[in-house]
């Protein structure tokens, strides 16, 4: 058996595997990417279903600081000019 990982659209074989130029071939999926995958198939409620719990997080003062502190704090870091306060 052959194997390889799908990369950007491609299958891409494991190291030392070679085929000859020109060989046809069949594929077959063997598994199924969890859904919270990086490389899952774009899933549209699972994607909402982040967006909604991230957001109820800095909504809950959980997580998150203000874009300007943040602002602040790589000015100090990289010795940039700070914003101007408009």
């Amino acid at each position: 058996m052959i194997t390889g990982t799908v990369v950007n659209g491609a299958v891409i074989l494991d190291p030392g595997t070679r085929l000859p130029e020109g060989a046809r071939v069949n594929l077959e999926l063997i598994e199924e990417l969890p859904a919270d995958h990086p490389m899952a198939p774009y899933d549209r409620e699972t994607e909402l279903a982040i967006l909604r719990e991230s957001l109820e997080s800095v909504e809950s003062g959980e997580v998150g600081f203000p874009l300007r502190e943040a602002f602040e704090i790589l000015s100090r870091k990289h010795d940039l000019n700070p914003l101007s306060p408009e």
